[in-house]
């Protein structure tokens, strides 16, 4: 007999039950399935930017996740703009163990109710949005579930033809030392030097090993290792500034490989069936922010499939799916632009792998017209970004209580899919060459239709006595003047 649940989550990776914990706070009955018969999984993505504490806030799993092995304070030696070392501080940054970070995470899934089939094989799915049909079967059984809604966090493995690649290919190399083996004056830092061919990342982990990764073209490894991958990475730490003494110690773990190439998939979002974390996009790893873009995505995708599910109308399932898209589309783009502009930086950076990686454009798969849709959509979110210049501020305050003031006049309102509570609605936003993108919050607060005296002249005594009635006077002084500064206002002369 077939089992009901509202929600369908296929993979317990970060985005997974990051998607798995919110839906169920939402009051959704989730079930959970997860393929790897080995738990916790090893990882390779251990370091955590500071977004990701907000997120585990958000989901009230700070109790969870309190014993989780980490190390935070790390300070990172860099050799990158040039090959002499900077050493930084990432005092928010932290080095957790990645396979028991996903355990906890799981574990505090089961704890609150959500049902989780661990290992399970996806056998078939069947039938549409709001009627879904899965088998999928674990040791001693075979289940049958039907479902309003299919969350796939099944991470890199899928189709490469449903995939449009967002820069050229990136492999990823690396291998254990022992404690007993790491060099002392890498024992209580972290570790990044561009190279020719690639970049070295290194650190010390919670359980003591330290990690070495190189981060290449897997062409160029090809076609210089030889069969050898261990000499093409011992090759480029000795050959290193940061890394010449690990080329020398025993690796206590067999080198692996993986693919670190970034791509956004394609279809993410097909009604009643949307993708999370890397089964929507993978970012290249320089950032070492993968973790945490996972993981604020799927929340975010969570508020469309929510608004989708509680949908009165097409408009508003239409609105879900827009934001949704918009969310994925933003962060590729954005993370790509910044990627690009870092590659830039590299000493090394007129090297083939880094000239390859250092553009902002994008170049389509032939012969796919998805692909030359997203992509479109991904080009037109960079461009915007290439184009925009921060705007040179007025000294305030500026303007007199009596003074006569409006928008300026190259102050657009344009509808916006937003998040406001635990829902996506259609707001208004002031889009400006002022502004990097369109502008419906201001510190936590929708500011149309208050701001809407704002389209024709009155008086700044008038304005900041109507927005003091919502907002409060200071409040009210302060985005005035943020509105003067940054030009989005103009003084009506008479």
């Amino acid at each position: 007999m077939s089992r009901q649940v509202d929600m369908f989550v296929i993979g317990a990776g970060p985005a997974g039950l990051s998607a798995a914990l919110r839906l169920q706070q939402l009051g959704y009955r989730v079930m959970l399935i997860e393929r790897s018969a080995v738990w916790p999984r090893a990882q390779i993505g251990e370091a955590l930017t500071p977004g990701v504490k907000n997120i585990i806030d958000f989901l009230d799993a700070n109790d969870a996740m309190e014993h989780v092995p980490h190390l935070t304070r790390l300070p990172t030696r860099l050799s990158w703009r040039s090959k002499a070392a900077e050493t930084v501080s990432h005092a928010d940054a932290a080095v957790v163990d990645r396979a028991a970070f996903d355990a906890a995470l799981l574990q505090l899934a089961r704890t609150r109710g959500i049902e989780v089939h661990q290992p399970a094989t996806l056998d078939s799915i069947s039938g549409a949005a709001g009627a879904w049909q899965l088998s999928f079967t674990t040791p001693d059984s075979t289940h049958q579930v039907s479902a309003r809604m299919i969350l796939d966090a099944r991470g890199r493995a899928g189709n490469p033809a449903r995939q449009s690649l967002c820069a050229p290919r990136l492999s990823a190399m690396w291998a254990e030392i022992g404690e007993n083996h790491i060099p002392s004056d890498l024992a209580h830092i972290t570790q990044v030097e561009a190279l020719e061919h690639g970049w070295l990342w290194g650190t010390r982990l919670p359980d003591r090993r330290y990690r070495v990764m190189l981060l290449s073209d897997p062409a160029t490894s090809r076609q210089s290792s030889a069969g050898d991958p261990e000499s093409w990475l011992r090759n480029h730490c000795a050959g290193s500034v940061l890394f010449a003494g690990v080329a020398r110690q025993p690796f206590s773990s067999t080198l692996q490989m993986c693919s670190a190439t970034p791509y956004v998939a394609l279809n993410s979002w097909q009604d009643g069936r949307i993708k999370l974390g890397d089964a929507a996009f993978a970012l290249d790893p320089i950032s070492s922010s993968g973790v945490e873009k996972a993981m604020r995505f799927s929340l975010q995708a969570t508020l469309a499939v929510h608004t989708f599910c509680q949908a009165g109308n097409p408009a508003q399932q239409t609105l879900a799916r827009e934001f949704y898209q918009q969310r994925l589309v933003e962060t590729c783009a954005r993370h790509h632009f910044w990627t690009a502009a870092y590659y830039r930086q590299a000493w090394c950076s007129e090297q083939p792998f880094w000239r390859s990686r250092s553009t902002s454009s994008l170049t389509p798969a032939p012969g796919n017209p998805e692909s030359l849709l997203m992509l479109d959509a991904l080009q037109l979110e960079i461009d915007q970004l290439e184009n925009y210049r921060e705007p040179a501020f007025h000294a305030g305050p500026g303007i007199q209580a009596h003074q006569m003031i409006r928008f300026h006049r190259a102050v657009e309102i344009v509808p916006l899919p937003c998040a406001t509570g635990d829902k996506v609605e259609l707001l208004p936003a002031m889009r400006h060459p002022h502004l990097e993108r369109p502008l419906a919050f201001w510190e936590n607060e929708a500011v149309l239709p208050r701001l809407e005296i704002l389209s024709q002249q009155t008086s700044l005594s008038s304005a900041r006595d109507l927005l003091a009635q919502t907002m409060g006077l200071q409040k009210a002084q302060r985005l005035l003047t943020w509105l003067w500064q940054r030009g989005l206002l103009e003084v009506v002369s008479h």
